[in-house]
């Protein structure tokens, strides 16, 4: 090929004079029959080694895309436990310092407990006086419940005397009236008999003034009746000892009746002596409540002497220190706070990346506060809502007027221990990161 027709097929017809002129002053270009000089094949070579690498590299990025989620959303989390005094008192020492590390049981504010020594004085003379009392209602139960036995037992001896006493009263009456009996019938045999021997002595007086009977036999009718008249003397005296026996046996019965009268009293008494021993009992069980009462008054007021003594409930670092000696503080004052080691992260992600999410896949952290180191962790949860539903005043969206927002969903990770075991106590909750989460390592069933 000449280089005219080289010249022909290199610019084009249309080109105005001007243009001609200078594509006729362009070297004419060699075509070597097909083949590619050592630059193209060089410049061709890379252009395929930059496709290849460029291949590769996105079919790389694509499958880590995938199989990865991240967000910038992030910071450190972690408890921060707020120490407040349980009492009201005067701070007289402070042995902490902002920002020093402190172990859980070290003492950190000393209040003045005087105030305390003396209630403790006082819940332990209450106490003691207490006790004293219960003693004392101790004895006296102890002492009334033994009177009240002695008297049931003596009273109910007495009743048991006082019944036989009736009993035997009631005999001696019923004898007595029985002899009484026998003796005014004897009297009135001795009656009839005196008049029979009245009759006859009158009679035989007669005839012996007339002579018509010896006077042996006068004098023999004579003493029978004179006889008579002495038996009924004697009987006379006999019935009124018989009555007075009879008198004295219901005397004696009535007295049986009123002594088993005073000592179904005494009975009673001690009856009531028995009440009386359930009452006390019911005030000494009251006097062994009061002194459990005083001695909770007592453990309480060591308990709120112990509360003088200020000590970490957990190791950390101090912060917000607000206290000082000589001040005044009140119950439920805050004097600083203790930011534990434990922490962890917050991420939160949005809803269209927590699909393939679980807990325990692997997290790779990279925090603000250390440029080029990497840490790493594990998906712990997933809250259960999104954050805006945690908010103060959750949106509502039935206006009508909807616009459609990406959620985010705070995702907790919780670090490896191992990856932050140089720098964990400068990891401080509220610190940006930067987070990662391998979705295809390690994923563990659902919570």
């Amino acid at each position: 090929m000449s280089n005219g027709a080289v010249m022909e097929k290199s610019v084009p017809k249309s080109i105005p004079p001007m243009e001609q002129r200078e594509a006729q002053e362009t070297p004419p270009v060699k075509v070597n029959n097909g083949k590619m000089t050592p630059k193209k094949l060089l410049i061709s070579s890379i252009l395929a080694v930059v496709s290849i690498i460029a291949i590769v590299a996105g079919t790389i990025g694509w499958r880590y895309m995938s199989s990865h989620e991240s967000t910038d959303d992030a910071y450190v989390d972690g408890n921060i436990t707020q120490i407040s005094s349980r009492i009201a008192g005067t701070v007289s020492k402070v042995l902490v310092e902002d920002n020093q590390y402190v172990q859980a049981g070290q003492l950190l504010v000393v209040l003045d407990p005087r105030d305390y020594d003396i209630k403790i004085a006082q819940a332990k003379a209450a106490l003691e006086k207490n006790e004293r009392q219960e003693q004392a209602d101790t004895a006296d139960v102890a002492v009334t419940d033994s009177t009240a036995g002695a008297q049931s037992a003596t009273a109910a001896s007495e009743i048991s005397h006082a019944n036989a006493s009736i009993s035997s009263a009631k005999s001696l009456v019923a004898n007595f009236r029985a002899a009484l009996g026998m003796e005014v019938a004897k009297l009135s045999s001795l009656q009839s008999q005196k008049q029979q021997y009245d009759k006859d002595l009158k009679r035989y007086e007669n005839l012996s003034s007339q002579g018509a009977i010896s006077k042996q036999q006068y004098d023999q009718a004579k003493t029978q009746y004179d006889m008579s008249v002495a038996q009924i003397a004697a009987e006379e005296q006999a019935i009124q000892q018989a009555k007075a026996n009879v008198a004295k046996a219901e005397s004696d019965l009535q007295q049986a009746y009123s002594d088993l009268t005073k000592t179904k009293a005494t009975l009673k008494t001690a009856e009531a002596a028995h009440e009386q021993t359930h009452v006390k009992s019911y005030l000494s069980d009251v006097s062994k409540a009061t002194v459990d009462q005083a001695k909770a008054d007592l453990q309480n007021a060591i308990l709120q002497r112990s509360y003088c003594q200020i000590v970490a409930p957990v190791s950390g670092r101090v912060g917000k220190k607000a206290t000082h000696p000589g001040e005044q503080v009140q119950l439920g004052q805050a004097l600083f706070t203790i930011i534990p080691d434990q922490s962890w992260l917050t991420a939160n992600f949005k809803e269209t990346q927590i699909g393939k999410m679980r807990p325990g896949q692997k997290v790779d952290v990279t925090l603000d506060a250390f440029p080029g180191q990497h840490f790493t962790g594990k998906v712990d949860s997933i809250a259960p809502a999104s954050g805006a539903k945690f908010a103060l005043m959750p949106a509502e969206n039935a206006t009508g007027n909807f616009t459609k927002i990406v959620q985010r969903l705070p995702v907790k990770v919780l670090f490896d221990q191992n990856s932050i075991a140089d720098i964990q106590k400068y990891i401080a909750p509220g610190l940006s990161a930067q987070v990662t989460v391998n979705l295809t390592a390690n994923a563990l069933t659902d919570r």
